[in-house]
């Protein structure tokens, strides 16, 4: 009898760990996406697996967002640190600040994205994927989605690379993209944290109970404050007020999720000294460090990982 109920216990725990619905968010960053690259390459090395098949959603924001969509389609994460690697200062080469237009030419992204992407459409994916920009023709954010409801069958024929193009638009850095539907620029100016949306998202329109939610969110690296107390806060110091923004939007969306569903929300971060990094920084031993700390990283949090998310594979979806 006691055999018969601890066996029931256990089928009953193995049915609540199964509907568990897990959400992977990633934080935008530049060339420190080589960081969660590093970090989810060495988590599928670990697993011996792809990360999407253990994901009911995924989200990304600018660079996150290249990674978030490679995922989704099944492309092993080592190939996308492979793009950030080789391919980083073709993206953000040595010039001069534009005045009257991003600091780096779209070009060499956009041909990048295009050979790993070919002409995949968001309708491809295999998973829900989330997507955060902002469109200026509209003023308001806007998220590429998969047609994961009913009524969500907008952006089922975007392409893929277009769509990352997008929300990799970062100001001052690139232009803003042009393509169907409006101009955007990154998705970072609203939610360079994606959690926070992903999480509206599994509640609001998958009908997911926020009690059976649980998110990975890999953020970015961080440097040290970077102040004198001299500053003004005028056009001279923009990258200051910048990364003011992102950070205080960052941390909302961190709380906020806190808040809702508690320690079913787990972000990892890593923080370094004062110019160690930066958003195109592409010199040897900045790309060497994120990708190094992303190893760390993963090492450090992999039990904690294995046990909430990795434990079983989620379904994976054919959508029409």
């Amino acid at each position: 009898m006691e055999g018969d109920r601890t066996s029931a216990f256990i089928i009953k725990m193995l049915v609540i760990v199964c509907e568990m619905k897990k959400i992977l968010a990633i934080d935008g960053g530049g060339i420190k996406g080589v960081y969660a690259a590093s970090l989810l390459t060495e988590i599928e090395r670990l697993c011996g697996g792809n990360i999407c098949d253990y994901f009911d959603m995924l989200a990304g924001t600018s660079t996150g967002a290249i990674i978030a969509a490679a995922l989704s389609i099944k492309i092993p994460a080592h190939e996308i640190l492979e793009l950030y690697m080789d391919k980083g200062k073709e993206i953000f080469p040595k010039e001069h600040w534009k005045l009257f237009r991003g600091k780096y030419s779209t070009q060499p992204l956009k041909n990048e994205l295009k050979k790993i992407f070919d002409d995949k459409k968001m309708n491809d994916a295999r998973t829900r994927l989330l997507i955060p920009t902002y469109n200026l023709n509209t003023d308001a954010v806007q998220i590429f989605k998969t047609p994961h409801a009913v009524d969500l069958y907008f952006d089922k024929d975007k392409k893929m690379h277009e769509v990352l193009l997008a929300t990799t638009a970062a100001p001052i850095y690139f232009s803003p993209y042009k393509m169907s539907g409006g101009v955007y620029v990154d998705g970072g100016v609203g939610a360079n944290n994606p959690s926070l949306i992903a999480l509206v998202e599994g509640i609001t329109r998958c009908d997911w109970n926020k009690e059976d939610i649980v998110i990975l969110n890999i953020g970015s690296v961080t440097s040290g404050k970077q102040t004198t107390g001299k500053e003004k806060m005028g056009l001279s110091n923009f990258l200051i007020l910048q990364k003011c923004f992102m950070n205080a939007e960052n941390q909302y969306a961190s709380n906020i999720c806190k808040l809702i569903i508690g320690d079913n929300y787990i972000r990892i971060e890593e923080t370094v000294p004062t110019g160690e990094v930066a958003l195109d920084k592409v010199d040897k031993t900045s790309i060497e460090k994120l990708s190094d700390l992303g190893i760390n990283s993963a090492q450090n949090y992999y039990d904690l990982i294995s046990e909430k998310f990795l434990s079983d594979k989620s379904e994976q979806l054919l959508f029409k």
